[in-house]
This record gives structure tokens, sequence and C-alpha cells, in this order.
């Protein structure tokens, strides 16, 4: 396997443009080769019928234990710099999550734009007052191509994480004012934190929409999907990946950070001054 060697780096731009929009698209963020390997893996979990919802759907949390393939993004170069590079030093995974969506049924009309739509972290936009922090955000990697507006692409509404209260609905379309599809190529990325609004759209391609997800926040926000990582993971984890995982020699260090449980505060610190 080849990995890109540059590690993402955040550009005033592009900084600008995710705190005004909530996301930023990182095109052929997974060369054909990871690709093919995440597909492969993908395709291997899916065909075990008991894992799949009814209709067919793959709904997989913590995928990062399920096969080996997925360690790779826990710190991919691409993309995962640009996590930390907004959100600080003091991160961790949260969640990584598989979703695979089966091609159906052309919906009608009336129900192509009725949609899911919400913010992420659980109970935390009515448990805290608004206007809400960002303690969060996620990497959604596409596996399969989704260009189509026949796909099931992921559907955001661009500012929506500066918004308080939910987006205004438009009467004409039934979606939110400024809603768009992330309509990407396989191999593409995109990130959003968690306070843009967001929803999975519907799936008619004729073949099945395939994303893993991998989110990050702060590392005094409890994981959505792991308590602890199994050890034959973390035996496998280089230093920083074990902070994402969160490996820690004493739990109070997820509130006060110990070095020797952070080496991303090393690395950060160090690449800020060059």
């Amino acid at each position: 396997m080849t990995q890109p060697l540059a590690q993402a780096v955040l550009t005033p731009e592009n900084q600008a443009f995710f705190e005004q929009q909530g996301y930023l698209l990182v095109e052929d963020a997974l060369p054909a080769d990871v690709l093919a390997e995440l597909n492969a893996a993908t395709d291997a979990l899916y065909a075990d019928a008991c894992r799949l919802e009814k209709g067919g759907k793959l709904n997989m949390r913590n995928c990062i234990v399920e096969h080996p393939a997925f360690l790779q993004l826990l710190d991919w170069p691409a993309t995962v710099p640009l996590a930390w590079q907004l959100l600080g030093w003091n991160i961790q995974m949260l969640t990584s999550h598989l979703i695979v969506l089966p091609s159906g049924d052309e919906p009608a009309e009336d129900e192509k734009n009725k949609l899911g739509w919400h913010r992420d972290g659980g109970t935390s936009p009515r448990d805290m007052s608004e206007p809400h922090p960002r303690i969060l955000l996620k990497i959604a990697y596409a596996l399969s191509d989704q260009t189509a507006p026949a796909s099931g692409a992921t559907w955001i509404v661009p500012g929506s994480n500066r918004l308080l209260g939910r987006p205004a609905t438009d009467p004409t379309t039934g979606l939110p004012y400024g809603a768009q599809a992330m309509n990407i190529r396989a191999g593409s990325a995109f990130l959003f934190e968690q306070r843009t609004y967001h929803s999975i759209g519907h799936n008619w391609a004729g073949f099945p929409r395939k994303t893993v997800f991998f989110g990050y926040g702060y590392r005094w926000v409890k994981p959505m999907d792991y308590i602890a990582m199994p050890d034959e993971l973390v035996a496998r984890c280089n230093p920083i990946q074990k902070q994402l995982i969160g490996v820690v020699g004493d739990p109070l260090s997820y509130y006060l950070p110990q070095d020797e449980d952070v080496p991303l505060k090393a690395l950060v610190e160090a690449e800020a001054n060059e």
C-alpha cells in the first residue's frame, strides 16, 4: 500500500471557508489501491447478512475493530491533519461508522426531498445553550461513486454551523435553503462539523452507496461507539494512533492531558515553529 507522502495542510483560505460554511472538500483523498482495499473490506462485511438492517442497509458502528483495513484511516495523512489543525492537538476518535445503503426504487417526487436533517452529537444540541460550540467533526470517505443525484450522497446545509436553531425550509423544494448534495467521486472525502445540518440521501442509482465516517472530538467528549479498544488493535497502533483511540495512563489525562498520552501536542507545536 502506498500512502500519500505529504500531510494535509490547512490553508488560511480553507480555514476561513470551514469556519463560514461548516465543511471542507478533499478531492482524491484515497489512492486507487487503498480505495480498492477499503471496498474489499466493506464488501466482506456486507456479505455477512446477519449484520444487515431491514432493507439490506449496513449501519456498522466502530468498524475500525471489524476489519484491519480501516485502521489506516485513523490518522490518514490526506485528511486527519486537517482535523487536528481545526480542533487542536487534544483530540481523539469518537466514532468509525460504516454505512452501505443499497439501491432501491426511485422515490416519488414528493418523497425525494424528505430527508432526516440533523446535527451530530446526540443530545448535545439540546443539552447546550446556543450558540453551540464546535466539539467534534467528521471525515466522510466516499467508497463508491456518488456523483449522480440518485447515488444516495450525504446532503449538507452550508453555513448552518453558525445558525441558531434549525435552518428554514424552502417551500418550493421542501429542502432547507442552500442545501446541497455532496456528489463526490469515489476516493474523495469531506470534513463537516457537528453543528452543520446534514442528512443521507435516497439511493436509486442501481448500486450500493458506500461511505465510512471517522469522527474526532476533544478528549473530554465521550466516544460514540466504544469504551476501550481491544488490546489487539492497540498493539497495531503507533503513538499518535494510540492517542486517537483514547489510550491513557490515567483517566484524569482526558481532562488534564499528560504529555505521554498526547504525542500530537509535540507534533503540532513543532509544526507551528517551522
